[in-house]
């Protein structure tokens, strides 16, 4: 018996320590029989406990159903006024575990209500002794001619199994076993029906599934150590020019603004001019042009070609109403904190593209700038 077990959890220790695919798992477990013959009681000198241990392997056939496989090997004994027996059992079988729960509830990782039923064989060993001597009165089979008796098994009934942890759970059960035609199982004929048995069991089985995240992609390390390593090369050096652009950009853009100041003080002398020009303007009024859509050109932050900056709204329309540029995009915008009308001629995303324009319009506009908002 010392030497099945031992050989049961070498086996167990062996099988689950293979890399196992996703729908694998492992089951290893114990429990007592219950024996159904003619002998129905357990008083005789050295009677021991009907006790069996088994493992298996399952793979998962959907959120159903399991399917197992398994071998077991126990130990049958009793006794009647007369003689008791002592039989060794050896099984294997192939069945299925139906999840019950799953039925009603797909989603549910809970606990597990299965129902078990397989088929397989059966091996056995009897023999009958003599309560009062102790002498061997039958063995089954006779050793001379055969070591077991093999017979075909059927295997119903039901587990429950709470998760202990996401790849562990701890299995209650019971299952009986059918046979057809098996007297000799506790070492005598009785002819009043087949001896048969059923197993309570407890134990574990484990999932051997991955602990990898599906929504997550592995990279090995030292392969991104090496893209970073790169990606932060390239990124010095664009960062090196990009600094130098910036640098410029910000160098033009800080005269620009010293500029406005003496520009305000231009827009005044405008308006006086204005003014004069309102009272003796004779030039002939252009078609009215329809306006490009300033809301839309100044929804997004860009680098804006400034060809003007007055006062008043008024001054800012007649500015662009007498202009030769092109009108296409010309648009008024309105700076709260400098309290003046801007007329900008064009819009860019990127500065040297503004620069650019601006310069095409120097003969023009002398004194035409550059400026982001």
């Amino acid at each position: 018996m010392i030497r099945t077990i031992t050989l049961c959890l070498l086996i167990a220790a062996t099988s689950l320590s293979v890399s196992a695919q996703e729908k694998l798992s492992g089951q290893i477990y114990g429990g007592f029989l219950r024996p159904y013959n003619d002998f129905t009681q357990s008083d005789y000198v050295g009677y021991k406990r009907n006790f069996a241990v088994g493992i298996g392997m399952g793979y998962q056939l959907g959120p159903l159903m399991r399917l197992r496989a398994d071998i077991a090997s126990g130990l049958l004994n009793g006794n009647d006024a007369v003689n008791y027996y002592e039989t060794n059992i050896y099984e294997g079988q192939i069945g299925v575990d139906f999840n019950v729960i799953k039925v009603f509830k797909r989603d549910y990782d809970g606990f597990k209500l299965n129902l078990q039923g397989g088929a397989g064989m059966m091996m056995y060993a009897a023999r009958l002794y003599d309560r009062a001597t102790g002498d061997k009165v039958v063995e089954s089979p006779v050793r001379g001619v055969r070591s077991f008796s093999p017979n075909a098994i059927l295997t119903y009934g039901a587990n429950v199994s709470f998760p202990i942890t996401p790849k562990l759970d701890i299995n209650f059960g019971y299952t009986n076993r059918w046979t057809e035609d098996v007297d000799w199982m506790d070492g005598q004929k009785s002819g009043d029906y087949s001896d048969t048995y059923g197993m309570m069991n407890v134990g574990f089985v484990f999932y051997l599934k991955s602990d990898k995240d599906r929504s997550k992609i592995e990279i090995d390390k030292k392969d991104l150590d090496r893209v970073i390593a790169e990606k932060d090369s390239l990124g010095q050096a664009a960062e090196r020019g990009q600094k130098s652009v910036e640098r410029v950009a910000e160098l033009e853009m800080e005269t620009q603004e010293k500029q406005v100041r003496i520009r305000q003080l231009e827009a005044k002398v405008d308006t006086l001019i204005a003014r004069i020009d309102a009272e003796t303007d004779t030039i002939p009024k252009t078609p009215p042009r329809t306006p490009a859509d300033a809301d839309a050109i100044l929804a997004n932050e860009q680098y804006r070609v400034v060809v003007a900056s007055l006062p008043t709204e008024e001054m800012a329309q007649r500015w662009i109403d007498k202009s030769k540029l092109d009108k296409s995009e010309m648009i008024i915008a309105y700076i709260s904190d400098l309290n003046t009308y801007r007329v900008v001629y064009k819009s860019y995303d990127s500065y040297p593209a503004a620069r650019k324009e601006m310069l095409n319009i120097k003969a023009m506009v002398s004194d035409a700038w550059v400026v982001k908002f």
